[in-house]
């Protein structure tokens, strides 16, 4: 056998965007969806959109059979394996044909593209490029014979089933080394760390999965995204929460299933629509309140797979019972809150309620209001951040920056969080005060970089989002302590496609998803759009308003609104945008 060409493997992360949709409407006739299809906000949409243009190496590419898989609804696809003669390029693009299709075979067919000690080493799902459709991959030859792949990149999924974006203008490069075998036929002895995809076809094997951690105080999920094979997504699901969550996400998130626990040997049985969770004899937590919270989490999780309906978790032989009742993902949070006539109100309508007249608050030039959890209104006026708990008579001053004849100063719209705690920008600092005016020491590795612009808080109040003065947005957990008092943010995690000059603004549109205004240029006739974008997935976009200023959500995919520069607020309906409110100024959506 001929010596192997030297070549060094390597994959090279530079710049590009996720693929985009253009339009998802619910059938509500708001932006909604059902419950169990929320976690697919936007990974539907960019499937469909991608499947019609996905470009493949030339010649002789993917079919597919008209026999449907026997585990998901897939048709099943097929590549034919290195031929009698092939050159060598022959087999590289064979390979990039076959791995594409090696889902439907297990990755046999790559594997005979292959020597058999390269393909006992090889392990495809280790590392998923994704690339769009509309960039086919490109291999060249060097002059020592060696080949190069190379494509645009939409973003890397790894072994954990975590997706991270690639950023704008990202180049995947794979290498590739041959040699000729005993009978002198080309085979692959050197190449990159998993498989190249398109992204389409990313969408169509793996499923975007909910795993659900819990808060610190035990009383919300806290979830976090995974890509999952769709042939093994229950008990991907499964393994993923015995893992526990990502790095970004675990100071601020956990799990109670116990270190020790293991799948048993069954793994996941669904029967009828229960599935049955098997687990090790030593998995079980003991504890009432743990033991029901655990198998809250696998509930949670599993319930978002079409087919199941009911979920029973065994620890050796011991049925750990019923799940806890947590707050739901996506709660009724009731109607917007706002300002009329120097009042703060709930709702739009007519029969809107007032919170607090001018005279409780104190002053005729309330603006920016938010209402607490526990019923606290909060509002500014000029430089100064009142908070009237409920049931009282009279707002008090809990912060104030710079002059207060300055007029507005520096504060931004302050949000209450479940906490007892009101969020807001104190002359661009980030910053928490409590109902007594108590600021909270928000440690940060990464908060001093640049000044913050804007932020929102994630439905569950446990995360957030974060734009920088330099266009870069970031989502992080907060670190709280047993009371709930903010300690500090965890580690950045940064989100290209919701950065960048061309953006602006930031609001949790979904408890996974963020979503921002982005400039459409000429080409969209000068109309901004509202760029809706998965933490760790798909990105999807929606024509917005002419003269759009800011795009708020209730964070629980139930309601997304527009604010103009004229004041106006507009709500989507069917697949338009129509005015809500001209009366009510100031909209926000309270947390639960």
């Amino acid at each position: 056998m001929k010596q192997p060409m030297r070549q060094p493997m390597r994959q090279q992360l530079s710049r590009t965007a996720l693929t985009e949709g253009r339009e998802h409407t619910g059938s509500s006739g708001l932006f909604s969806l059902s419950r169990r299809d929320a976690l697919g906000l936007l990974s539907a949409t960019a499937a469909g959109l991608l499947a019609g243009c996905t470009a493949l190496p030339s010649s002789s590419g993917v079919t597919r059979s008209g026999v449907a898989a026997s585990d998901t609804n897939a048709l099943i696809e097929t590549a034919p394996g290195p031929g009698e003669g092939d050159s060598a390029e022959d087999v590289v693009n064979g390979f990039l044909r076959a791995a594409i299709a090696g889902f439907s075979d297990d990755f046999a067919t790559a594997k005979q593209f292959l020597t058999e000690r390269t393909a006992a080493q090889w392990k495809p799902l280790e590392s998923v490029s994704a690339y769009s459709g509309s960039t086919e991959p490109q291999v060249s030859v060097a002059a020592d014979g060696s080949f190069t792949v190379t494509s645009g990149q939409v973003g890397v999924l790894d072994s954990l089933g975590v997706f991270t974006p690639a950023l704008e203008g990202a180049t995947y490069v794979g290498e590739f080394s041959l040699a000729t075998n005993s009978t002198g036929q080309w085979r692959i002895v050197g190449l990159p760390h998993g498989i190249l995809l398109p992204f389409s076809r990313l969408m169509q094997n793996f499923a975007v999965s909910s795993l659900a951690f819990l808060s610190r105080d035990r009383t919300r999920f806290v979830c976090e995204l995974r890509w999952y094979p769709r042939s093994s997504q229950a008990d991907s699901l499964v393994a993923g929460l015995l893992a526990g969550p990502s790095d970004w996400l675990s100071k601020g998130a956990f799990s109670l299933i116990p270190r020790n626990a293991e799948s048993a040997g069954r793994g996941v049985v669904v029967e009828t629509g229960t599935a049955t969770v098997h687990l090790s004899a030593d998995s079980d937590p003991a504890s009432e309140e743990a033991r029901q919270l655990m198998v809250a989490q696998i509930e949670q999780s599993l319930l978002q797979i079409s087919g199941i309906d009911r979920v029973r978790v065994l620890a050796g032989t011991v049925d750990l019972g019923a799940a806890a009742q947590l707050t739901p993902m996506a709660p009724e949070v009731g109607g917007i809150v706002g300002m009329s006539e120097g009042s703060v109100v709930r709702g739009t309508g007519a029969s809107r309620i007032t919170l607090a007249t001018d005279r409780v608050l104190g002053t005729d030039d309330a603006r920016s209001p938010s209402l607490g959890a526990d019923g606290a209104v909060y509002a500014l006026s000029a430089s100064s951040l009142l908070h009237l708990p409920q049931g009282q008579e009279s707002a008090a001053v809990i912060l104030s920056v710079g002059d207060p004849s300055a007029g507005a100063g520096g504060l931004g719209a302050p949000l209450g969080d479940r906490h007892g705690w009101a969020w807001l920008l104190a002359d661009g600092q980030l910053t928490a005060v409590n109902g007594s005016g108590q600021r909270a020491a928000l440690e940060s590795s990464w908060l001093p970089e640049s000044p913050v612009v804007a932020f929102d808080l994630s439905v569950e109040s446990e995360r957030i989002a974060v734009r920088r003065a330099d266009g870069r947005v970031a989502v992080a957990v907060i670190i709280r302590d047993q009371d709930g008092r903010p300690q500090g943010l965890g580690p950045a995690l940064e989100m290209p496609r919701a950065s960048g000059a061309g953006t602006r603004g930031v609001s949790w549109c979904a408890p996974n998803a963020v979503c921002v205004l982005a400039d459409a240029g000429a080409e969209g006739g000068g109309v901004p759009e509202v760029r809706l974008i998965q933490v760790g997935g798909a990105v999807n976009t929606l024509v917005g308003v002419r003269g759009a200023h800011s795009v708020i959500s209730d964070r629980s995919e139930e309601s997304l609104i527009i604010i103009d520069e004229a004041g106006q607020t507009w709500q989507r309906r069917g697949a338009m945008w129509r005015v809500l409110t001209s009366e009510v100024t100031d909209p926000s959506f309270p947390l639960p």
